[in-house]
């Protein structure tokens, strides 16, 4: 019943959209009494809200006029109150412009500034009991979200959200489908697929019981990318994703299941989100633009995000990180070990080294002395339950400061509930508290949180290179999904993927040493674990080694010059006065690279990395023309890394 009505809704509206939507005002005129619309500065994006004459509502997304969204549902249904059908319009506010200022230690750019447009209308129900509906509209995108206004300290439950969204049939997605609990699921940790809306999730690293977010689609009929997912979740809502069934091109916002839970820690409420009012939910994120790079440099996510609740952030220091687990998954987890590693990371000139799992075997009081000594600042893993009971969780941040540790990676959280966020946020908070940074690992996706917590630097919710010690797969599949994660998982926030892995593990790689290397200077994250052993990076050629000391964390300016998800990757990442283009090939093709240099004239001190003789373990570095083109074909499952200095 649900899916038809849905139908209807669309044929009764998309018809008189398309016609009159491109001309519709930004402001409300005195005739508009059914359908309101905001546009973005630039006048490119646009949503519209209609409704019908059952009080029903939905809305629609355009770009450059053009259909993105088609009709889709609005609406939440709460315990002993509907506000998803017989809902009137109380009142529909002015547009407002509020101006997004803020820095960020991990992202496609250290400072944002941007404009974006808001407009609230406000419905009451059939018990004359208010929902309102929050639009925002950037040059970016769009987004929604509901709230609840009233106050008095009522809980209320959602049940469920009727919200949706509808990609016209001819689109193309990549997307991951969403596990069903299991001891490490869910955790966002799957291949991407590039499916038509309709197509189920594929049982693929664990059943599936949804879709993912970030969802990614080409929309031809608009010449436009959109990608989906939150911003905003916070401890008064669960995390979402998309229900498994999308007939009709309708993917619907589910909750997580009642099984989900953290190993140790036991649920006390249904899935469903619960919170006293007055209550103000998630956004609802479509980032749109006429490119993959577009999406893959956006910055939506965050600037509708809460601003920064870290008062004082001058302690906070995105950086490089030496790992051992990778090398030496089963141990011994020695002083010695660490120390290693530790030294390595001094040598390399990295900010931090991390104490994976096994740490308290030498404990951490000699190792974190040493890392202190040699100038290295010292992580330390962490397990997740302990974060469900704030004393317990405080007690152990506290035992961290005190050995000296300046930041926590978390693991295992493996759920998506209420509880989990609530946590999650709690932690972020008892840390900065404490001048600690933040990895969450075996987690969900951020929904803006860098923004919002800016000692949040990084975190796992991916396919990452621990896959060689467990997935078959990935063998064949890696280097796809490596050039599809610019413009999905790593479009939405910082993702530990643990780059430079390159040493042979029980599967084995088919992408290049260069590929690895060039995918560590595309991917974004506030700590960047080199995953492979210092044995490893000394045979390096010496350019190489001293790029890898150079390459930051954070970068000042970050632009996409080729992308084509599933395919073929470019960036162009600016330090300082260097720059750095690298670029990875996602096909067992050669691909042609004709890279425009005319912009980076200035830039003649220039070095090409290409593979080497070896090109699953060798790279060669030799000095690049001082030349307005490059050309050159990426090898199959192959990279490249330009230098350009001035």
């Amino acid at each position: 019943m649900k899916l038809k009505l849905i139908n209807v809704w669309r044929a009764r509206w998309t018809m008189f959209l398309v016609v009159f939507l491109p001309a519709m005002p930004a402001v409300a005129g005195p005739r508009e009494t059914n359908l309101w619309s905001l546009v973005s500065p630039d006048g490119q994006c646009a949503i519209s809200v209609s409704g019908t004459a059952a009080g029903d509502l939905t809305y629609q997304v355009t770009r450059a006029g053009k259909i993105v969204i088609a009709q889709s549902p609005l609406g939440l249904r709460c315990d002993q109150q509907d506000f998803g059908h017989s809902l009137t319009l109380d009142h529909a506010g002015k547009i407002e412009e509020r101006r997004e200022k803020y820095n960020l230690f991990t992202g496609p750019q250290p400072q944002v500034d941007h404009v974006l447009n808001h407009r609230r209308l406000t419905f009451r129900n059939t018990n004359n009991l208010p929902v309102e509906v929050e639009l925002a509209a950037s040059d970016e995108g769009v987004a929604f979200r509901y709230r609840f206004t009233e106050n008095g300290g009522t809980v209320r439950i959602v049940e469920s959200e009727l919200t949706g969204f509808t990609l016209p049939l001819d689109a193309r997605g990549w997307m991951q489908p969403y596990h069903a609990a299991g001891p490490y699921t869910p955790a966002y940790e799957d291949f991407y697929f590039h499916v038509s809306p309709g197509e189920p999730p594929p049982d693929s690293r664990a059943k599936a019981v949804g879709w993912a977010f970030p969802a990614l689609f080409q929309v031809p009929g608009a010449a436009t990318w959109v990608l989906l997912t939150e911003s905003g979740t916070d401890e008064s809502y669960c995390a979402c994703h998309l229900a498994p069934d999308s007939s009709g091109g309708i993917y619907q916002i589910a909750f997580p299941l009642a099984d989900e839970t953290t190993r140790g820690y036991t649920n006390e409420f249904s899935p469903e989100p619960r919170y006293t009012l007055p209550w103000t939910m998630p956004w609802r994120v479509m980032v749109m633009g006429k490119s993959a790079g577009d999406i893959a440099t956006a910055t939506l996510v965050t600037d509708l995000a809460a601003p920064s609740r870290v008062a004082d952030t001058s302690w906070i220091k995105p950086g490089r990180a030496s790992w051992a687990w990778w090398s030496y998954p089963d141990g011994p987890a020695t002083a010695d070990r660490f120390n290693e590693f530790t030294d390595f990371a001094a040598k390399m000139g990295w900010e931090y080294t991390l104490f994976d799992a096994g740490w308290w075997k030498p404990g951490l009081k000699d190792i974190a002395r040493h890392s202190l000594s040699k100038g290295v600042m010292p992580l330390a893993w962490l397990y997740a339950t302990d974060f469900y009971y704030p004393k317990q969780g405080e007690k152990k941040l506290d035992e961290m400061a005190a050995a000296g540790v300046r930041g926590v990676k978390v693991d295992f959280w493996c759920s998506d509930r209420q509880e989990a966020i609530a946590a999650q946020q709690r932690l972020m908070k008892d840390a900065a508290a404490r001048k600690l940074v933040v990895n969450l690992h075996g987690c969900t996706i951020p929904r803006g949180w860098q923004r919002t917590w800016p000692n949040f630097l990084t975190c796992e919710a991916v396919l990452g290179n621990e896959s060689y010690f467990y997935e078959p797969r990935y063998t064949d599949k890696a280097a796809e999904l490596n050039t599809v994660l610019p413009f999905t998982r790593n479009a939405v926030g910082p993702m530990d993927v643990t780059p430079v892995a390159c040493s042979p593990k029980k599967y084995v790689r088919t992408t290049t040493a260069a590929h690895e290397l060039a995918a560590a200077i595309i991917y974004t994250s506030g700590i960047i674990h080199y995953a492979d052993r210092p044995e490893f990076f000394e045979t390096l050629p010496p350019e190489v080694l001293q790029l890898l000391r150079d390459t930051p964390a954070q970068w000042d300016e970050t632009r996409c010059l080729v992308g084509e998800p599933g395919q073929v990757a470019i960036f162009a990442r600016r330090s300082g006065d260097n720059w750095f283009i690298a670029g990875i090939n996602g096909t067992t093709n050669g691909l042609p690279a004709n890279l425009d240099l005319s912009l980076y004239k200035q830039y003649q001190h220039r070095i090409a990395i290409t593979e080497g003789t070896n090109a699953n373990m060798q790279v060669t570095a030799a000095p690049l023309e001082n030349s307005t083109q490059w050309q050159h074909t990426i090898p199959s499952r192959g990279g490249f890394i330009l230098r350009l200095n001035k």
